[in-house]
């Protein structure tokens, strides 16, 4: 007798492919995990979108198919050609195009699993028509529902005639870091981490906040982490004129890749501001920054009180209001009782609830209905 060949998950892309950093965010981590932890071929299915050096970095084992185009007949192909080995499939987004795929898979497997993982909003999940047929019919063949904040959990569970499980973006230690944090070497800087200078980002609301207050909070400094729009560096430019003794006081890192070298940035951090518009569910960047022990403040986003552990952690400020987040700024820069306890509960917050070992064995119960067993 032949050995019995590995179970399978399959990731397919929403419209074009998998960029390099959705490698390390959930859309990489949670089939990842399921070939570490419990010997699945984990495979990400998608057009090619430029290099992908993570895959040899952090996630070995992982495989990427790349298709030709993202054509809906393209992607049936991949599936007809491949369904034998896909005992999980895997769908970000309830897109339209998804339908004749999802049809395909449960004609061809009806033993197979689906897990459709919403990182949705509820300007989205408005906008959707969720009694057509079509889409009921789509819904019926997930086995899983997943929304990435409760409150998005809720709505979308209100609305759509099935059950939505709250599975959120959690953290992975891709690199056996120490993650201790040290409060007693946090230094006085507010941390931001993401694309810089996009519209959905907002960032300016940070710095416009920090000018305010900024004479009131002397040594204290803003550091931006991501690549930068170019738009963003006018807009430096003009803010440095605008506020000749506060610009030296705001530092534009840039991305960093190093797992290590990111989350030393959290560890020295004593707050971590998300300024965002908009979206979509739990931002990544969330759980690496609780599990750094950074004091939270964010928008009034979906995931506001998920962020925050419903102001345990952290505090909230309308979208665009620069008023309030400056006042917030202004009270919690200069408590540091504030900042260490809301500190040490964001890392207790975070292991408790992004542990993605745990999310990952929790999603596999969900779609098995049996406990996991740890390896092979």
């Amino acid at each position: 007798m032949g050995n019995t060949p590995p179970r399978g998950i399959y990731c397919l892309a929403p419209l074009n492919g998998w960029n390099n950093q959705q490698l390390t965010k959930n859309c990489g981590i949670v089939p990842y995990l399921f070939h570490k932890l419990y010997g699945f071929h984990a495979v990400m299915v998608g057009t090619k979108l430029g290099d992908y050096p993570d895959l040899d970095t952090y996630v070995k084992g992982l495989q990427m198919d790349f298709l030709p185009d993202a054509s809906v007949e393209t992607e049936i192909s991949y599936i007809q050609s491949h369904a034998k080995d896909m005992d999980v499939l895997v769908l970000h987004g309830a897109y339209d195009f998804y339908f004749p795929i999802v049809q395909c898979y449960r004609a061809l497997r009806p033993d197979g699993k689906i897990y459709l993982e919403l990182d949705t909003n509820i300007y989205w999940a408005d906008r959707m028509e969720w009694d057509r047929a079509a889409f009921l019919e789509f819904l019926q063949c997930c086995d899983v529902v997943g929304a990435s904040c409760r409150r998005m959990q809720k709505y979308i569970g209100q609305k759509w005639p099935c059950v939505v499980e709250y599975i959120p973006n959690g953290f992975y230690d891709f690199s056996q870091m120490d993650l201790s944090v040290d409060f007693t070497q946090k230094e006085n800087i507010i941390l931001t981490v993401g694309r810089i200078g996009t519209k959905q980002k907002n960032n300016e609301s940070l710095l416009e906040a920090f000018a305010e207050v900024a004479m009131d909070i002397p040594d204290w400094r803003i550091r931006l982490v991501g690549p930068v729009e170019n738009t963003f560096f006018e807009y430096l430019r003009s803010y440095g004129l605008q506020y000749p003794d506060v610009i030296h006081r705001v530092e534009c890192v840039g991305s960093i890749q190093d797992k290590k070298r990111l989350m030393s940035e959290y560890q020295r951090a004593k707050i971590f501001a998300l300024t965002s518009r908009l979206e979509g569910g739990t931002p990544n960047v969330v759980a690496e920054a609780l599990y750094g022990g950074c004091y939270m403040l964010t928008s009034e986003i979906d995931a506001s009180e998920d962020i925050t552990d419903q102001g345990h952690c952290g505090a909230s400020f309308p979208i665009d209001g620069k008023e309030d987040l400056a006042r917030i700024l202004r009270r919690i820069c200069t408590s540091e009782d504030c900042l260490q306890k809301g500190g040490q509960r964001a890392v207790r917050y975070g292991r408790e609830t992004f542990d993605f070992l745990k999310i990952v064995q929790r999603l596999y119960y969900l779609l098995f209905q049996e406990a996991p067993t740890w390896g092979k």
